[in-house]
C-alpha cells in the first residue's frame, strides 16, 4: 500500500467551496477498495454528515481552518512535537511502558508515514520479513523499525483524537 496522502486541500471535497478563516471542517481518510491506496477527503462542516465516502473509513478528524500566515510558526512546533511523540513510542517500550500493543503499532505506522511526508525520515526498505519498514532519521541517523501492518477501521478510531492533534 502506498502512502502518499495528498496534503489538505483548502476546498470542500463536494462542492468545491474555499475555506474560510475560523469554518470548521472534517478530514476523511479513506482506504480505496480498488487501488488499496489511502485517499483524503476534506469537507465543509454542512457537507459533513452527508458525505458518504467509497471504501473503507480509517479514520476522521475535524478542525477549524486557519489562514496560512497564521500558521507559519505552529506548523513547524507542530511537525516537532509529532517527532517528539514518535521517538518516545519507541522509547517507551525499553521501559516496559503498558499500552495497547495494536494502537502502539498503529501510532507508529501513521506518524511514521507522515514524518517521512515532512523529510523528517528517510525511507530505507523494509526488514526481510516484510513486518516492518526500516525508516532512519535525518538528523541523528537513529533507525527506526516502523510496523507495516494493515490499519483498521476498529483500531483507528481509539487514537482518531491523538492523531487530529497531533497531526492535522
Amino acid at each position: 500500500m502506498s502512502w502518499q496522502i495528498k496534503p489538505f486541500s483548502r476546498r470542500c471535497h463536494v462542492c468545491g467551496e474555499a475555506f474560510q478563516d475560523g469554518e470548521r471542517y472534517t478530514s476523511f481518510l479513506v482506504n480505496d477498495p480498488e487501488s488499496g491506496e489511502l485517499t483524503r477527503f476534506d469537507v465543509g462542516e454542512a457537507e459533513t454528515e452527508a458525505f458518504q465516502p467509497e471504501g473503507e473509513l480509517v479514520c476522521r478528524w475535524s478542525r477549524a481552518f486557519r489562514e496560512e500566515a497564521d500558521r507559519g510558526p505552529n506548523a513547524r512546533q507542530q511537525r516537532e512535537t509529532v517527532e517528539s511523540v514518535f521517538m518516545s513510542l519507541f522509547e517507551g517500550e525499553a521501559d516496559g511502558e503498558e499500552q495497547d500493543v495494536e494502537e502502539r503499532e498503529t501510532l507508529k505506522q501513521v506518524l511514521g508515514v507522515f514524518l517521512e511526508r515532512k523529510r523528517v525520515l528517510k525511507d530505507r526498505g523494509f526488514a526481510q520479513d516484510g513486518a516492518f519498514q526500516v525508516m532512519e532519521h535525518r538528523r541523528s541517523g537513529n533507525v527506526y523499525l516502523v510496523p507495516t501492518g494493515r490499519m483498521t477501521s476498529e483500531l483507528l478510531p481509539r487514537i482518531q483524537e491523538k492523531l487530529g492533534e497531533l497531526i492535522f
